[in-house]
């Protein structure tokens, strides 16, 4: 079973993408803000009420819930041709090689989603899955934007780039460019790593530009969902 849990995800879900919601699920004799109540009459959307023994049994009993569930449709990964037939003038594609925090996952494909990016690719191995987890930090966006999962990043990347995709690379060592005059104007892929370890080598080697976002040097670096936020705010304005 899928569950997206907590307010906000659950509403969001609601609002944006109500195919997928199977049922929502609330906790018998619960306080239930009114406004979600309405929202979910609105949507004519099938509601059970479940004692609270049999709603723990549902997820993990240390999530924030707030007294509601979505049980939703299992979530479909998109097909790397499709994301590649994508031919606009301006279009932006994240990699991201090795997110295992889902919370960092989740958090980027939110700010993936508000600043216009049109999909998301993903390593089958070693990389967080598309969990409720990522969905709460998502806020319900995950189910919003196209996201690939593919068994090789550097062969995704040699194919982007026949399609005259250019290849930034966040990376924080001192021959990468200012973000800040970073052109990205062009159609791009942009390339986020891993949490502790960064982009690997393999795959930095197939950049057309490394970047980084210049900070005073009292911490070492950002979280990447952070970084991705103010990455991708600068995409956009570019445009």
């Amino acid at each position: 079973m899928n569950i997206i849990y907590g307010k906000n995800p659950v509403i969001n879900t609601i609002q944006k993408n109500e195919s997928i919601i199977k049922r929502v699920i609330l906790l018998k004799n619960s306080a239930i803000d009114n406004n979600v109540l309405e929202i979910i009459k609105q949507k004519k959307l099938k509601v059970d009420y479940l004692e609270k023994s049999d709603f723990q049994n549902l997820f993990n009993k240390k999530v924030t819930h707030q007294n509601i569930l979505a049980e939703v449709k299992d979530f479909q990964f998109s097909d790397f041709k499709s994301l590649l037939g994508e031919q606009n003038k301006k279009n932006t594609i994240l990699i991201l090689d090795r997110i295992q925090d889902p919370n960092n996952f989740g958090a980027i494909i939110r700010s993936a989603v508000l600043f216009g990016v049109n999909g998301i690719i993903i390593p089958e191995h070693n990389q967080a899955g598309v969990t409720p987890a990522v969905m709460k930090a998502s806020a319900g966006t995950a189910y919003t934007i196209p996201i690939v999962k593919v068994p090789n990043l550097s062969h995704a990347i040699s194919l982007l780039k026949e399609k005259n995709y250019w290849i930034y690379c966040s990376y924080l060592g001192d021959e990468s460019l200012d973000i800040t005059k970073t052109d990205f104007t062009k159609n791009c892929v942009i390339i986020l790593g891993n949490e502790m370890e960064g982009v690997a080598n393999k795959i930095m080697k197939k950049s057309d530009y490394l970047f980084k976002i210049k900070t005073n040097n009292d911490i070492d670096s950002l979280n990447v969902s952070v970084a991705a936020g103010i990455i991708l705010f600068n995409r956009y304005n570019n445009e």
